[in-house]
Parts: structure tokens; sequence; C-alpha cells
């Protein structure tokens, strides 16, 4: 394809796939929206397929690479990642860091109704935060009370659920 005197290539595969995927969520949002605007019913559905749609509208330009560009990355492709192909974590460290936010997310899901939504989010944050490697305490507590906060007040516009908080 030729365009403003560049040449460029096309990965048409890639291209249709995420415009299919494009036309289908396009097309649950709008069969859900003729059906009924209420907000219980659009809950999920509108922003997931706005989502959705955003980022299909932000994948479809890489579709198209400049020939020129193209030959010089195929080269430097050999020593790239490859995300298709991922390798599990064989360090000790990071098996220890992995399991450890996989236990903080368990405890986490079960400590919700126990100490409350907005304790339980705090403490995930701030042990996830660490278990990163974040170590200045007052970056941790700020970032972690802000998350919770926005967390409780945004599920609280957004669900009828009554949510047992402590502090919040």
């Amino acid at each position: 394809m030729r365009f403003r005197g560049h040449e460029y290539r096309v990965d048409r595969g890639h291209l249709v796939f995420v415009c299919a995927i494009a036309a289908a969520v396009a097309w649950y949002l709008f069969d859900t929206r003729s059906v009924s605007t209420s907000v219980n019913n659009l809950l999920l559905v509108e922003p997931v397929s706005l989502f959705a749609l955003a980022m299909a509208a932000l994948i479809i330009p890489q579709c198209f690479v400049r020939a020129d560009h193209a030959e010089n990355t195929e080269e430097k492709k050999e020593e790239e990642y490859d995300p298709l192909a991922p390798k599990l974590p064989t360090e000790r460290a990071q098996v220890i860091k992995m399991l450890s936010l996989g236990v903080s997310l368990g405890v986490f899901v079960f400590a919700l109704n126990v100490i409350g939504f907005d304790i339980a989010i705090f403490l995930f944050a701030m042990a996830a935060m660490a278990i990163c490697g974040e170590r200045r305490p007052l970056h941790l507590v700020l970032f972690s009370a802000a998350v919770a906060a926005a967390a409780i007040y945004g599920f609280r516009m957004l669900i009828p659920y009554p949510m047992y908080t402590v502090i919040l």
C-alpha cells in the first residue's frame, strides 16, 4: 500500500481480527442499549465496551507499518521478548514475589466482609506495593489510602450494594 510517498505493509490478519472484535463489541453495545438504557443493565456492558472499542482504535493503526521500517525491525526481533511465548520466572525471588501476590490476593478476597472493604483494599494495595519493591513508607500509606478511597467511592457510585466499611 502506498500513502504520501511511503510504502506501507499491512498486517491483514491482525487488522481483520481486531476489526471483527470491534464490530462484535459495537453490535453487542448497540443491541444492549436498544433493549434498555437502565443503569443496572448497562453497568458493566457499556464501560467495558467503550474500553474495548478504544483499545481497538489504538491497535488498528499499528497494523500499518512502513516497509523500510518493517525491514529494520525484523533484524531486531530475534533478541526481543516474545509475548506469545512467555517464560515462567525461574529465579527464587521472582517465584516468591509471584506466590506472595497470589496469597495476598486470596487474603484480600476473604477479608473484604470481615474487616471491611476500605481496610481490606488499603492493606492489599499496601502489601502489593511492598511485595513489588516500594519501600518508602509515606508513598505506601498515601497511595494505598488514595486507591482505597477511589475504589470505595467508585463502587458506591456504580453499584447499589451495601458494602461493609469501617472508615469510609
